[in-house]
């Protein structure tokens, strides 16, 4: 595939479908304000904001890849089936917090398990599979939980997407220098996709006090982060720490209600605690970049 399909297919064509898709969210948002026939953001517009990231990733994974098989015989083809896994619970995530607890276990539970079903089989023995098993299981319940707070935790307006912009850039980075040219690019769909969601908040945005992502895009996105930094760890080069920090850039997010840090004011209370949750990132990156040897002999990590 030319350079130039890549990027129409694997990057301008999800950034427009889900862009398109998100515009038509504000759209509607706002007729329904104009009419006061619902009040706050509502099921629907949770439900567009879940499809505009998972139909632009599923867009883009199709303009890469084609169809995925069924079932998947690689751990990169699970990342469209995951992306429409997160759409599916999406749509039911205004059900009760209990359907919504249990979703989140049984489905962390499931994921390792279909997505590394080749270390299980392969590479793992019994102790050191159910090891692994029960270990992402709970980072995967865990990290969905904190995506799913980092929409009312991170500053208002664009911050949000311009995090997740970041978090998922960074991903891709790391993975185009640890040799993972083709993870790299389905991960920069999704960088397509925040950075068009980041530009239409800047300009659509009607009300920065409501959240960009209601909770239940959780899902999608935590799902497919999850998925990718799996695939990008177990199956590829990707360094542990590296890996390690990307995890856990999100669970910085909090430092944002320091007193301390609040009393700087809106905007450099913002920036504090967006360059905090980017500095794991940043080192991410530093540590993939001189473990690939880009810039002489590599070391190891």
């Amino acid at each position: 595939m030319s350079i130039f399909k890549q990027l129409v297919l694997g990057l301008l064509l999800p950034a427009i479908v889900g862009g398109g898709i998100l515009i038509f969210s504000k759209i509607l948002t706002f007729k329904r304000e104009r009419e006061q026939t619902v009040e706050g953001d509502g099921l629907s517009f949770g439900w567009l904001v879940g499809i505009a990231l998972s139909v632009g990733y599923i867009v883009g994974y199709i303009g890469l890849e084609g169809i995925p098989p069924f079932p998947p015989r690689e751990g990169v083809h699970w990342l469209c089936y995951l992306a429409l896994i997160g759409l599916i619970l999406g749509i039911f995530w205004h059900l009760s917090l209990l359907v919504r607890l249990i979703a989140q276990v049984v489905v962390s539970i499931v994921v390792p398990r279909l997505l590394l079903g080749s270390m299980f089989k392969y590479s793992w023995g019994q102790i050191e599979g159910i090891t692994w098993w029960v270990c992402l299981a709970v980072a995967i319940f865990i990290f969905w939980n904190i995506v799913q707070q980092s929409f009312t935790l991170l500053p208002s307006g664009s911050w949000s997407p311009f995090v997740y912009f970041g978090l998922s850039g960074g991903t891709a980075l790391i993975l185009a220098v640890s040799g993972s040219l083709r993870l790299a690019q389905h991960t920069g769909i999704f960088v397509a996709l925040f950075a068009a969601i980041w530009v239409i908040t800047l300009f659509l945005q009607s009300d920065d006090k409501v959240p960009v992502f209601p909770i239940s895009a959780s899902a999608v996105i935590a799902l497919a982060l999850a998925g990718i930094w799996m695939n990008g760890y177990f199956y590829e080069e990707v360094p542990v720490v590296s890996a390690v920090l990307l995890l856990v850039s999100l669970f910085l997010a909090p430092v944002g209600r320091i007193g301390a840090i609040q009393r700087l004011g809106g905007r450099r209370s913002a920036f504090v605690q967006v360059g905090v949750i980017a500095l794991p990132v940043v080192i991410a990156i530093g540590i993939a970049v001189a473990r690939s040897g880009l810039f002489g002999e590599s070391s190891g990590y």
